[in-house]
């Protein structure tokens, strides 16, 4: 049933590079379609920049958005009647700060920066997650303006602009997340929706100019794409960008979850505004960060699944000659399947512990962990590539 009462408009804008004034050029075109950013903060009121922040990261790291494109955002807000702009996240690795700090920002910007650290409990529409504990600031924010990177993910496949509101959980209960779920992705999934239903976004705003591929989110390689995106509904979104790199919006569990609960449109219902989006399609392909599992492939009999599964599995593998024992792993591994052995100087891997939650691989300062697959996934090249 479509529960949309008008077709969800997705905004593409063609964008070569992060010169800011061609970044603040390219964000004005690309929210005319939408009523420009007056329609999405209020006169007098607090806008509130959410960007994808993992971890400290220099703007060539790829890792979070371009700060020239949270400036523009933070300008732009301003210029559209609101009285302050305030960046906010709570970041997997480190602090807010240090993120700002690693992209250039300094005390003299336009905005303020705020730590997400005070939380209020939540309950999902579903009753399926019992209380969420979500950033206070986020939930009773007037208007948040989401600000996404395209990037691969070894669990979710893409991170893109609903899987950017995982933010609002604070702290180390990220990881206490994907200690619950297990490796249920399909049901980590679904949370990642239901938290971006309680926190709402105003607008998304997608950065794709240069994304990120291989092994995302943290540490993968530079990909030119040359567009930015933006739309109210941001499971439109992500669907419409899942058309643009050619792959399956089925395949990336965060859409499949959301059709599944009615929340995300077909890719037919869609209105897009800008480029046609087959145009925008890079080629080779996106390379993922790891091979899809079987259930990604559609409604594949359980009996299979559990059949052929461990040859499908995918893990975290540590590079010896890359890890420098700095201990971020075993930090945030909420499973406790990642150890240091200090006799090897390696950071080592229990594979009987571990829910394949790519934590570790998303931190890892070095990039010396990778996502490692069974034999036939690296047989048949599954997920590597969009098909």
């Amino acid at each position: 049933m479509n529960i949309h009462k008008k077709p969800p408009l997705v905004s593409i804008t063609r964008l070569e590079s992060y010169e800011p004034a061609h970044v603040r050029k390219a964000l004005e075109e690309l929210l005319e379609p939408l009523g420009g950013m007056k329609s999405f903060v209020e006169k007098g009121g607090e806008a509130m920049l959410k960007p994808n922040f993992l971890k400290a990261s220099s703007p060539e790291g790829l890792v979070n958005p371009h700060p020239d494109l949270i400036r523009a955002v933070a300008f732009s807000a301003l210029d559209a009647g609101a009285k302050n702009a305030v960046m906010v996240d709570s970041p997997a690795v480190g602090s807010l700060r240090k993120c700002a700090r690693k992209l250039g920002f300094t005390e003299e910007e336009i905005f303020t920066w705020e730590e997400l650290d005070e939380a209020v409990e939540m309950n999902s529409k579903s009753g399926q997650f019992k209380k969420i504990k979500l950033a206070r600031r986020l939930v009773e924010a007037e208007s948040i303006i989401n600000i996404a990177k395209a990037k691969t993910h070894g669990q979710m496949v893409l991170t893109l602009a609903v899987k950017n509101m995982f933010g609002a959980v604070v702290g180390l209960e990220k990881a206490q997340w994907h200690l619950r779920a297990g490796r249920d992705y399909a049901t980590f999934a679904k949370l990642m929706v239901e938290i971006h239903e309680m926190v709402k976004p105003r607008v998304s705003i997608l950065d794709a100019v240069t994304a990120m591929e291989g092994n995302g989110p943290g540490n993968g390689d530079p990909r030119q794409l040359g567009f930015l995106m933006a739309s109210e509904n941001a499971h439109a979104l992500d669907t419409v960008f899942c058309r643009i790199i050619g792959i399956d919006p089925l395949k990336v569990f965060t859409v499949n979850e959301a059709m599944k609960m009615g929340l995300a449109p077909s890719v037919d219902e869609i209105q897009v505004e800008g480029p046609d989006p087959e145009s925008l399609r890079p080629h080779p392909p996106l390379k993922m960060a790891a091979p899809l599992n079987l259930d990604s492939f559609g409604p594949v009999p359980r009996v299979f699944i559990n059949m052929f599964d461990r040859y499908l599995e995918v893990r975290p593998h540590v590079d010896e000659k890359k890890c420098t024992m700095c201990g971020e792993c075993a930090k945030v591994c909420a499973a406790g399947a990642m150890t240091l052995d200090k006799k090897k100087k390696i950071a080592v891997l229990d594979k009987k512990k571990c829910i394949s939650c790519f934590c570790c691989q998303e931190v890892c300062p070095e990039g010396a962990i990778t996502v490692s697959a069974g034999w036939l996934a690296r047989m048949l090249g599954l997920g590597t590539t969009p098909h």
